[in-house]
């Protein structure tokens, strides 16, 4: 009996020694990356879903004490750092590509930017609205880009979001101050507001939004599918929508990928078959469209990547029917 009391102590001992020896070990990485600048103590915090605090004193050994779960935080850490060796060892995506449609895109922003008018820029989903929008706004000073959607499609829900993209943290609620903050704020800066999934929007926050670019003279451009541009036109309260629809100095079609959106694409991935590009042209003309080529060349890279070989068309083959659950 005794033999097996000092075995189980034995095995504990052991067993506290090992999640030490990790403990220690995980602290080292991890300080080694803060040191390095990859990534900061409240990135950290916020990505394992722990207090700066609670990684302050963790990486100090002082989280032990009472309420301490120093085991808890290394289970979460070695998590987090097995998932950053996996991102790093992944192919790279090329960040943005300079498509023929994202010159499109950049063209009327600029315009819209440039002009101090309205442009609209419509069509089907998945071409690379959202992408070369973003690409724009970081690109240019004073451009400011909101994404409208089911919970700030109102008026009053949409101008918030816009005061917050703007910097106003303090700004009033009610929509009538929040409105004269807005305009207060946007006069004499000469920037632009891209409203993203504008489609959300109804009529009375077009027309506000109409209104907020006449007084500010700031550039404005409604991105979405191809409801915005009905909602625009007006359908049968056509005269309701004329003074706004009159008012779009540009307005620009995007309804399927273009046949040199997907040769850049090919080419800024280092794909050059021609077999490849057949079955990549194939593949953006399915729902979804650039969006979907994305998704399987980065799926099909992290195949080619583990065979050690580039990006073939078995790759492209695989990839997309894993993400299409075909079997």
């Amino acid at each position: 009996m005794m033999n097996k009391v000092v075995s189980i102590s034995q095995a504990e001992i052991q067993g506290s020694q090992q999640q030490q020896d990790q403990q220690q070990q995980v602290i080292a990485t991890v300080k080694a990356m803060i040191d390095s600048k990859k990534v900061t103590q409240s990135k950290l915090a916020k990505e394992i879903d722990v207090s700066t605090s609670v990684i302050s004193q963790y990486l100090n050994g002082k989280y032990d004490g009472i309420g301490g779960d120093a085991a808890g935080v290394t289970e979460k850490l070695t998590a987090w750092l097995a998932l950053q060796t996996n991102r790093a060892t992944n192919p790279v995506a090329p960040k943005f590509v300079q498509t023929q449609t994202a010159n499109q895109i950049h063209t009327a922003l600029a315009y819209a930017h440039a002009a101090e008018c309205i442009s609209v820029v419509f069509g089907a989903s998945g071409v690379g609205k959202t992408t070369a929008a973003k690409h724009y706004a970081n690109d240019n000073p004073n451009v400011w880009m909101i994404t409208a959607s089911p919970s700030a499609s109102s008026l009053s829900e949409c101008l918030y979001e816009l005061a917050l993209e703007l910097g106003m943290d303090d700004a009033p609620r009610r929509k009538g101050p929040l409105a004269r903050s807005i305009k207060r704020r946007l006069m004499g800066t000469g920037g632009l507001v891209i409203i993203d999934e504008a489609d959300h929007l109804d009529y009375a926050t077009l027309e506000e939004l109409r209104i907020l670019q006449e007084q500010t003279q700031v550039g404005m451009v409604l991105v979405g599918n191809n409801r915005v541009y009905a909602q625009l036109t007006g359908g049968r309260r056509n005269e309701d929508f004329a003074r706004l629809f009159s008012r779009i100095a540009k307005k620009v079609g995007i309804h399927k990928a273009k046949k040199n959106d997907v040769t850049a694409i090919a080419t800024a991935w280092g794909i050059q078959g021609d077999s490849e590009r057949a079955l990549m042209t194939q593949i953006s003309e399915r729902p979804g469209a650039l969006r979907l080529l994305n998704q399987t060349l980065r799926l099909a890279a992290m195949m080619a990547s583990g065979s050690n070989s580039a990006i073939g068309v078995n790759h492209l083959r695989a990839a997309f029917k894993d993400l299409e659950g075909v079997e």
